[in-house]
């Protein structure tokens, strides 16, 4: 039965009420210790950058430049794997027909490379996100995958005819790795949300992706300023682009791996269960430098100009991204809008980027995508650090990567059939924005975002047993059992926050 509010016996220390404020009590004290130890940089320029209010938060903007400067560096490898496989079969002047390597058209090499890293992802991220949920190994998780990253980066560097095929399935491998050092960082990223305050994360979203952008761009310049000074081609380019990401990605990783603070396992497994049991941009990277090469005729140089254009453009993207959502205060209708013109743009980009002829439109599609992509990422991570409730962190960080990973195979390899069946490009690229219309369509059905925010207070995936409701009623505040809540009942707060 109901019990009022100030009838409730808090003397009972195994209540469950107890036990929850007992561990709400001792998850304040942790935060407040965090607070008073917080790790500092050797620089002090870095610190006043850099530096977070928390270590975990100042952690993930680091893992977030060294993940872009890695995902830069395997725009040119892959146009240099690509190169090789062609120079394999004498078809790398132009003008002259392909025919195939290993099965395949060398065109078709990139998109297979990202459907077989989907494929990897959909189907063991879920088993990594029950490690790091139901261990304590979360921070573990995040050093090995960094430290694997880095060493598949370092052996790529001996990209040449020889080793070319092995190194494209190094690079199959290392796209599921990258997604593992996604999963354990952003396993973090709703404690940080709580930790700092839905504003607070907002401006730091944004300034998370500038200073990876910022990363991404000083590493653009460097590799870009060389092959062009030294006169690489596009197989050097890849070699070097490599070798200047092992130092400027190692740094970052390794001081995103020091700042991240070890976490306690967030659940148990019971006796019946196992780990195993419990367990757009990638497209955009494939598909664009197979368009890029084979269409518009770009090499290596050409590219990475490209791409250093989309890279500047993110960073008033990001601000746009963040002014949206100042001004409408509703992420999910940024979000909307983004995903309406980024359909737009990509009808248009593919309808008129189908000749090298045209390869100065290319430029300013660039930059149009860099918008919507600096728009897109901070907003996403935003909306999702925001509707995780508490409990689950890690456990929905990884339904998070594995719901954007089950599926992330299939556009690269849709793209691959239609370019071994011979159908333009162009309508390869065009096909994307279905995908984006499916995502146009979730948004909309999802809740009005006050309610969203309301939701996720109560977290319905916890034991019932460990959950008690403090509601408020037309007649006052009630401790209400489970199951007795009514349509005129509307949930407020749980744990400590209702207490209080």
């Amino acid at each position: 039965m109901a019990q009022r509010y100030g009838e409730t016996s808090m003397s009972d220390d195994s209540s469950p009420n107890r036990q929850i404020q007992q561990r709400e009590d001792e998850e304040v004290e942790q935060r407040q210790e965090q607070m008073e130890n917080l790790i500092q940089f050797p620089m002090a320029c870095c610190n006043r950058r850099l530096h977070r209010e928390t270590n975990d938060a100042t952690a993930f903007g680091m893992l977030k430049m060294g993940n872009g400067q890695v995902a830069m560096s395997n725009i040119f490898l892959s146009t240099a794997i690509l190169t090789l496989a062609q120079i394999e079969i004498s078809c790398q002047d132009e003008g002259v027909e392909c025919g195939k390597v290993h099965g395949y058209k060398p065109s078709s090499l990139i998109t297979m490379i990202g459907t077989v890293s989907g494929i990897l992802s959909a189907l063991l991220l879920p088993f990594m996100g029950a490690i790091i949920d139901c261990t304590d190994h979360r921070r573990n998780i995040g050093i090995v995958s960094c430290f694997c990253l880095m060493l598949i980066q370092t052996i790529q560097i001996g990209t040449v005819e020889n080793t070319w095929w092995a190194m494209a399935i190094l690079q199959a491998i290392n796209g599921f790795v990258y997604q593992v050092v996604i999963l354990a960082a952003f396993s973090y990223l709703p404690e940080i949300g709580r930790d700092v305050g839905e504003e607070t994360l907002t401006e730091y979203s944004a300034d998370w992706s500038i200073l990876a952008y910022a990363a991404q761009i000083m590493y653009m310049v460097v590799v870009i300023g060389s092959s062009i000074c030294l006169g690489l081609n596009d197989v050097q380019t890849g070699q070097l682009g490599q070798a200047v990401n092992i130092p400027a990605s190692g740094i970052c990783y390794y001081y995103a791996c020091k700042f991240f603070s070890k976490k306690a396992a967030r659940r148990k497994l019971s006796s019946k269960e196992s780990l195993f049991g419990t367990g757009c941009r990638q497209v955009f990277r494939t598909a664009s430098v197979t368009y890029l090469k084979e269409v518009m005729g770009f090499g290596s140089s050409e590219i990475g100009i490209l791409f250093f254009i989309v890279i500047i453009a993110f960073i008033p993207g990001s601000y746009l991204g963040k002014w949206l959502t100042v001004v409408t205060a509703c992420p999910k209708t940024t979000m909307k809008l983004q995903l309406v013109t980024f359909i737009l743009v990509n009808f248009a980009g593919f309808s008129f980027l189908t000749k090298p002829e045209r390869a100065n439109l290319a430029y300013l599609f660039g930059a149009l995508w860099g918008v919507l992509l600096g728009w897109f990422y901070p907003t996403e991570a935003l909306i999702f650090s925001m509707i995780v409730p508490q409990g689950q962190e890690s456990e929905l960080a990884g339904f998070f990567l594995y719901c954007s990973q089950i599926l992330g195979w299939l556009p690269p390899l849709v793209f691959t059939l239609m370019n071994e069946k011979g159908i333009a490009l162009k309508y390869g690229g065009a096909h994307l924005n279905i995908y984006l219309f499916v995502a146009l369509m979730c948004y909309h059905l999802m809740l009005p975002w006050d309610q969203c925010l309301e939701a996720v207070q109560w977290n319905k995936m916890m034991d019932e047993s460990e959950v008690p409701i403090i509601a408020n009623t037309r007649d006052g505040v009630e401790n209400i059992e489970l199951g007795e809540l009514s349509s005129k009942t509307e949930v407020k707060t749980i744990f400590k926050r209702g207490l209080d």
